[in-house]
């Protein structure tokens, strides 16, 4: 499902991460811990002079879900830790045709915090190109060093993926800053499921202004593993938020049952 309202890409520096990643439309068993598809996975990395460097970001510790904490929910999933040194895809979630998105979690294993993240990924099978699409976002929309990030890719002809299709992703991640359009996370305070709507509120905790619209991802996990994801915008997205100022939010899911869910809500630095 593509965002309903888009903004100026970000022109800061970027790197690039690609990673092979094999998943079954189909949810069929994985060798991944809680990833409805299979996985293989390879990348490759800028030879450097700089040891130090290139021990700093092998000693990046991963960190559990959440810990900054930015999401609001009760979920708790886990998530592989990934290669050193690179912002590499950790899980591929099932492919929701319906909706024409593939879920998956990405995290940040170098050394700097990463924001404004955007994903692109082909699809292929038996070799042949037959798809390609793009993220729409991340949550939270600023992945600190060793923090695990959720996303999905938009692919407008989801629908038509034969069974064991092949994904390969890349990703530009510019770094984290306050600067103009960069994307602002915002702290959840409160969040409740009430009958089918996720309602809770989001504090800008920055420390610089945001502007919206204020995108608010809701994800739906089963058992720990990915299985929903749906997006919405706060109240007050023709506003601008000054830091310590909160927005709301009442989001409909609709014909989905939940226990195990998180929500993010983010902006942009103004």
């Amino acid at each position: 499902m593509p965002s309903k309202l888009t903004k100026t890409k970000s022109f800061l520096a970027i790197t690039s991460a690609t990673l092979l990643l094999s998943a079954c439309a189909s949810g069929s068993s994985t060798n991944e811990t809680a990833s409805q598809d299979s996985q293989t996975q390879s990348s490759s990395a800028a030879p450097t002079s700089a040891s130090a460097e290139a021990k700093a970001q092998s000693s990046i510790e991963p960190l559990a879900f959440n810990d900054s904490p930015l999401l609001g929910g009760p979920a708790k999933p886990k998530f592989d830790e990934g290669n050193p040194g690179e912002v590499g895809v950790v899980k591929v979630g099932p492919l929701l045709k319906e909706q024409g998105t593939l879920l998956f979690a990405f995290r940040n294993n170098t050394g700097e915090a990463i924001s404004h993240v955007d994903w692109s990924a082909t699809a292929r099978s038996e070799g042949s190109l037959v798809g390609s699409g793009t993220s729409q976002g991340t949550t939270p929309s600023q992945i600190q060093p060793g923090e695990v990030g959720l996303a999905y890719i938009y692919f407008e002809n989801a629908e038509d993926f034969p069974k064991g299709t092949d994904y390969e992703f890349k990703a530009k991640t510019p770094p984290a800053d306050t600067s103009f359009y960069n994307t602002a996370p915002f702290a959840i305070n409160e969040v409740n499921f009430i009958g089918e709507s996720i309602v809770g509120s989001a504090t800008n905790r920055t420390g610089a202004a945001a502007t919206g619209p204020y995108r608010v991802s809701f994800y739906c996990f089963d058992d720990g593993k990915m299985a929903h994801q749906s997006t919405d915008y706060a109240a007050e997205s023709d506003q601008d938020v000054a830091d310590g100022e909160s927005v709301s939010f009442s989001t409909k899911i609709y014909g989905h049952e939940c226990s195990e869910y998180v929500v993010g809500v983010s902006g942009y630095f103004s």
